[in-house]
């Protein structure tokens, strides 16, 4: 990217321009971006318009029902955090953390708070800041020496998860390293690892709770515990669940998508990102949402080949059959991107490289069209959450 584009869009700030609106079949709200450029967040209107501008950015940035937010203290770059805020819709810090390591949370991609296992909106669940008492479960990364591993021959970025409370204290820990063995690498792909140029072997980039759902409340299906994690690697092409009370994976789709594996009828995700579960209230509960990027991805022979175009995928997790797909010749985004079930059982999608934000209907018709900066992630979020007068 050239510098004068760089400034360009430096400069862009947090304009959006709307392109197509359907009033009679887009939920009604506002929407929150994550902007890869900048200092701070905006909230807009569905004409494009702001409405509320907090002085932080986000990896992502995620608004509570209270009408404050999380964020950073970062003015530019975004890959590694190094302390998270619950910042006021008034703009004051209620709440800062950076003490998990050197000084630092190291937080990069995603993070929850409790009261939600994914952090956007959904009808009847209550997302509380740690300011209110809420723990914050956060993405973070630990470099690791070649005397502490044997996954790679240099030093290697390690994914870690790990939770802290309001007071500052991490009440629990997660090293991906220390599960290499339960993610279906084969000997090729494990290779692969080894000798790569990048020690950024796995590139996780989304985590969220499993929260309440069928699977477990009606079929008894421990995988699904509410409080287990479901994760994705972008490198490695699968999506995970980690049982927290003992840190195995006892769920995945991926690396391996031959024939007969979980998720080989779907042709196997590329680079994906914002893996989730559809939380209870929305429709499609259960199901897992990805942003499929479709881009040359994978390790060893276990690597898929790029499509260069991306969609979006809804799947069932436990027959791993195909439940809906989002395409069209004009989206693709190499990296970033997300998607968001909302309560009409619309979609809303980041594209995140072109900044482009669309609202599509289960039919799968555009009702809602915003082009912006590139944008990590974006939410649509209630008008109470910025509108109700702050008690």
């Amino acid at each position: 990217m050239s510098v004068l584009v760089l400034l360009l869009i430096v400069l862009a700030g947090c304009k959006y321009t709307v392109t197509v609106h359907d009033p009679e079949k887009v939920w009604p709200g506002y929407v929150l971006p994550s902007r890869s450029l900048g200092s701070t967040t905006s909230a807009m209107d569905l004409q494009g318009n702001i409405v509320k501008t907090f002085p932080c950015p986000g990896f992502p940035a995620k608004m509570l029902d209270d009408g404050s937010i999380i964020c950073n203290n970062l003015k530019f770059g975004r890959l590694i955090v190094p302390e998270i805020r619950q910042v006021s819709r008034d703009g004051d810090v209620l709440w800062q953390f950076r003490g998990w390591s050197n000084n630092s949370a190291k937080q990069h991609h995603d993070y929850q708070v409790t009261g939600n296992p994914v952090g956007y909106y959904v009808p009847g669940m209550t997302m509380v800041g740690p300011a209110d008492g809420g723990n914050v479960l956060i993405m973070a990364n630990k470099t690791l020496a070649p005397w502490e591993q044997d996954i790679h021959y240099g030093f290697l970025k390690d994914d870690v998860i790990y939770e802290v409370d309001p007071f500052g204290n991490v009440v629990w820990e997660w090293y991906a390293s220390d599960h290499i063995d339960e993610m279906g690498f084969t000997e090729s792909a494990l290779r692969s690892i080894r000798r790569s140029l990048s020690n950024d072997w796995l590139h996780m980039n989304t985590v969220s709770y499993v929260g309440p759902n069928q699977w477990y409340e009606d079929l008894g299906d421990e995988r699904f515990h509410p409080e287990n994690l479901i994760v994705g690697s972008a490198k490695a092409n699968w999506v995970a669940i980690i049982e927290k009370s003992t840190g195995r994976l006892v769920w995945r789709m991926g690396p391996d998508y031959s024939e007969g594996m979980p998720g080989a009828n779907l042709g196997g995700i590329r680079f994906s990102h914002n893996a989730h579960i559809i939380p209870k209230g929305l429709p499609g509960e259960g199901n897992i949402l990805v942003f499929d990027n479709g881009m040359p991805s994978g390790r060893g022979d276990l690597a898929l080949k790029g499509k260069f175009k991306s969609r979006v995928l809804e799947f069932n997790p436990i027959n791993f059959s195909l439940v809906w797909e989002y395409t069209d010749t004009r989206l693709f985004s190499p990296n970033m991107s997300s998607a968001q079930r909302l309560p009409n059982g619309n979609t809303f999608i980041t594209e995140g490289l072109s900044g482009t934000l669309l609202e599509v209907t289960a039919d799968k018709e555009l009702v809602w069209e915003a082009h912006g900066p590139p944008t990590y992630r974006a939410y649509r979020i209630p008008f109470q959450w910025v509108d109700s007068p702050q008690e």
